[in-house]
């Protein structure tokens, strides 16, 4: 049997599905030295999202976050994103400031750089990852899985010899964003890139969404693959992609070879369980099987947002009918990939049709700039009819034809000239409004657990006395009531 890999997403993923990307530096640092001395392939601490959450909610500097947790964390190789062309935002950007995220994100302390769009055109990646390797890093692409007629494993053996090709890429990595990887897929699948991509590295990311990945990543590492990515229970399963712990035990059970140090994860684990209670975030829990969800595919991320925004809209009885309504357009619009950003798109013009009981009687700018090639070239058609509704009732202001994307760093230094290249990217990305008290870290919010520690131990001994039958501690806003039993 095959020694396997593990990459842990906790930091990036598990929290991004289950915790709204709300996990804040000061939970993370605790654990992070015992995190480096597990055993990961790699460790997944920041993608554009996590930037945004920084900026937008936590007030941390983001560049910040890294330099501090690499610090503690100088063994296990960082890995960071290169989403499409697109920097901190949804539009596609200029080469330059591409160039100059890859570069800031190296300099950084990221050594990995992980490549992917979700069209698969890769006119859109090509040169900054070939950058990237210039940088230093070592280059992964990701091959977005998504089960439609268009995403064939003839498609992704074609895009995988293309990457290839194209940058040289070290690894190929098989991305599971709406976990609809079946092991029975993943038994042909798995073969036909591991025969094409050579002595290159597979890995395989699914999510709990279908309640599958365990399954399927017993098969793969049947077939070939070389690493899988996990998360560390509790920010595991559900949404978001499967328990570390549980891989592990399958893996050994089949009798595959996986090296990492299960005392640390059990601290890493104790101290995440700790800090979701303490803070109100939920536990993560294996998801039953959903068939639904092979129809609209929405991720995990994308997924929890639509219930809550209809929730918050007294709209939460409709998200049924919203979710078959993705699907609908997700068909429609040419079998997208539901992954960031056409899974919000589709969101929310499914949830327009749903709200004005007419399809497409509103037409959001991103869903006519889609359909206009505005993000690159399409896999296949969108549907006549729609395209004919979406052209007409979309914004009048949206060219029929894409914009060059002239080079913008020229303008941006002369705009900023005493500022960091860290500082560059951020100023072009965030209004200044939110930006100035992320930078200055200031009104930071606190979590609880930040000073559980020394409270949760002194409980434990109290608890735990011959003479104590009951323990009550208020700590701040934060009351405690323990009984013994």
């Amino acid at each position: 049997m095959a020694k396997i890999k593990l990459v842990d997403t906790t930091l990036r993923d598990g929290q991004q599905c289950l915790w709204a990307t709300r996990m804040p530096r000061s939970m993370m640092l605790p654990v992070a030295d015992r995190m480096d001395s597990i055993g990961f392939h790699a460790i997944e601490l920041m993608g554009s999202v996590h930037f945004d959450a920084c900026v937008r909610y936590l007030r941390e500097n983001p560049w910040e976050r890294i330099r501090k947790m690499k610090a503690r964390m100088p063994r296990t190789p960082f890995q960071g994103f290169l989403r499409s062309a697109c920097v901190l935002g949804f539009d596609l950007q200029p080469l330059d400031i591409n160039k100059l995220w890859v570069e800031q994100l190296v300099n950084n302390g990221v050594e990995r750089i992980v490549g992917f769009d979700g069209l698969h055109d890769f006119d859109n990646i090509a040169e900054a990852l070939v950058h990237a390797k210039r940088c230093g890093a070592r280059t992964v692409a990701w091959l977005i899985f998504s089960d439609s007629p268009v995403h064939t494993d003839a498609l992704y053996v074609e895009k995988a010899k293309e990457i290839i090709e194209r940058t040289d890429v070290d690894e190929i990595l098989v991305q599971d964003t709406s976990g609809v990887l079946t092991p029975e897929r993943a038994a042909t699948l798995i073969p036909a890139l591991r025969a094409t991509i050579g002595k290159r590295p597979l890995g395989l990311h699914s999510h709990g969404l279908v309640g599958l990945p365990q399954r399927t990543y017993l098969e793969a590492a049947k077939h070939g693959v070389d690493m899988l990515y996990t998360c560390i229970a509790p920010i595991a399963d559900g949404n978001a992609p499967p328990s570390l712990q549980q891989t592990i035990r399958n893996l050994r059970h089949a009798g595959h070879e996986v090296e990492v140090d299960e005392a640390l994860i059990d601290e890493v684990s104790d101290h995440f369980t700790e800090a979701a209670l303490l803070d109100d975030f939920p536990l993560g829990s294996p998801q039953d099987f959903d068939l639904a969800q092979f129809d609209h595919q929405m991720p995990g991320g994308a997924l929890s947002n639509i219930v809550s925004q209809l929730d918050q809209a007294g709209m939460l009885d409709s998200v049924p009918e919203v979710l078959e309504e993705c699907g609908r357009v997700r068909e429609e619009l040419g079998w997208p990939i539901q992954v960031t950003p056409f899974a919000q798109f589709i969101a929310v013009q499914a949830t327009l049709n749903v709200i004005h009981g007419e399809r497409y009687a509103v037409v959001p700018n991103e869903i006519k700039k889609y359909a206009l090639g505005y993000f690159g070239k399409l896999l296949a058609p969108v549907d006549a009819n729609v395209l004919d509704r979406v052209v007409e009732r979309g914004s009048s202001e949206i060219a029929l034809e894409p914009p060059a994307r002239e080079p913008i760093i020229p303008q941006l230094r002369e705009r900023y000239p005493n500022i960091g290249d860290d500082e560059l990217i951020l100023r072009y990305s965030f209004p200044q409004e939110l930006l100035d008290p992320a930078l200055q870290e200031v009104g930071q919010p606190l979590p609880k657990s930040a000073a559980s520690k020394p409270l949760i131990k002194l409980v434990r001994e109290l608890a735990f006395k011959r003479k104590s039958s009951r323990v009550s501690v208020t700590y701040g806003g934060m009351s405690i009531d323990v009984t013994r039993k």
